[in-house]
């Protein structure tokens, strides 16, 4: 039976874990489907682990869906290893199934979730890691965590179950599977209490579980961020989409100069001077042209979109830019030149937003007006402006 639509699903690769699962499933009468991951990355062997798989599909009698992925090719385009490419798309697909409204169980166990623990301790630990694998989140249903690669094993021996083995699970070129076949053996030898292991997991994930009923604040008192333990900073930047960067890294900011910012392509965290503010980086609109229009002299009120300047006082065709160091202009009421970055700064302007003003000038170069601040002293519309201009930034 292909594609047929329930709302279940147990990812099956053919090995032991998952055959595993799938006929517990099976036994438990629950209506489910299977889905099955073709990544071709072992020749010959993948098309006889999907037939394995179809003809387990075929023998209990469930639904199947069989994805085909040049795993490769996609590691190369997003930059990815290997293993990181196929995890990519194997989530990528079950998301589609669960926002389609399905359930998708894994065959995750305890020995997965102790790996797992010791990978993301080894990668700074961050409370949200060490919370590893939950029994559920976001459509992903774990029934196994508290069962051993042994134990499952010895019941797919006790049934008569066959699966597949997957030669790369032997293979210590991943770290993963040094920590198995190494690290975790070596730690059982020398009776490290590994079954303490995920009692420890399950207290992280309910410090998460605390740490997600927080408000996430956009703007923190540098003095109290500098106050904070680690993992609630670690929480805040992971909520923020700044997760990569180490909490030590956001300290050094919050000790240098106003002005300064980290960030991804997703957010940024600015220096404020007593302040870091956390925002995200929007999608640029490309800025078209600028709406040039006459307008009477009267009635004339500023608005925040909008310059109104004396036609007379301008010299050639009027052009837009961002503002740059070093740039001059003169406020209106004032007789000397000021900087646009000092004039920004007594405005209170926050540096994450300073990048994205535009100044207005004509073709001497002069700064006619700053959008959103208003017009040059020079350029100001008086009672005798006999042509008045509104300018807008489309």
């Amino acid at each position: 039976m292909e594609g047929k639509v329930v709302k279940y699903w147990v990812a099956c690769s053919g090995g032991v874990d998952s055959v595993v699962l799938t006929y517990l499933l099976f036994l438990s009468n629950m209506k489910f489907g299977i889905l099955h991951c073709n990544f071709h990355l072992r020749e010959e062997d993948s098309n006889v682990d999907e037939q394995f798989v179809r003809d387990l599909a075929k023998e209990l009698n469930v639904p199947i869906q069989v994805r085909q992925f040049n795993t490769k090719s996609h590691g190369i385009k997003r930059g990815l290893n290997t293993q990181l490419a196929a995890r990519e798309l194997r989530y990528n697909w079950f998301d589609e199934i669960i926002n389609d409204g399905g359930i998708v169980f894994v065959a995750h166990h305890f020995d997965d979730q102790l790996e797992t623990f010791f990978l993301q301790l080894r990668r700074g630990g961050s409370v949200r890691a060490l919370a590893a694998m939950p029994t559920f989140r976001n459509g992903y249903l774990r029934p196994l965590l508290k069962y051993t690669k042994a134990e499952l094993i010895e019941l797919a021996y006790k049934n008569n179950w066959k699966w597949r083995e997957d030669k790369s699970n032997e293979s210590d070129n991943y770290t993963r599977n040094w920590y198995r076949h190494e690290v975790l053996p070596f730690l059982k030898r020398n009776t490290f209490p590994l079954e303490e292991v995920v009692p420890l997991v399950e207290n992280f994930q309910s410090l998460l579980t605390f740490l997600k009923t927080l408000d996430i604040p956009n703007e923190i008192n540098i003095f109290d961020w500098l106050q904070m333990p680690i993992w609630l900073k670690q929480h805040i930047l992971s909520e923020h989409e700044l997760g990569e960067f180490p909490a030590y890294e956001i300290d050094r900011l919050a000790n240098t100069f106003k002005g300064k910012f980290i960030g991804n392509n997703k957010s940024q965290v600015w220096n404020e001077g007593t302040t870091l503010i956390f925002s995200k980086v929007k999608e640029e609109k490309p800025v078209k042209s600028l709406d040039i229009q006459k307008t009477p002299n009267k009635n004339i009120a500023f608005q925040r979109d909008l310059m109104f300047l004396d036609a007379e006082k301008i010299k050639g065709e009027l052009s837009f830019r961002k503002w740059l160091p070093g740039d001059y202009f003169q406020p209106i009421g004032m007789k000397g030149m000021k900087t646009v970055a000092k004039f920004l700064r007594d405005r209170k302007v926050e540096s994450s937003k300073k990048k994205d003003i535009y100044v207005l000038t004509d073709e001497t170069e002069r700064i006619i007006g700053i959008f959103r601040f208003g017009v040059a002293e020079f350029v100001k519309v008086r009672e005798d402006t006999k042509t008045v201009l509104k300018v807008k930034l489309e």
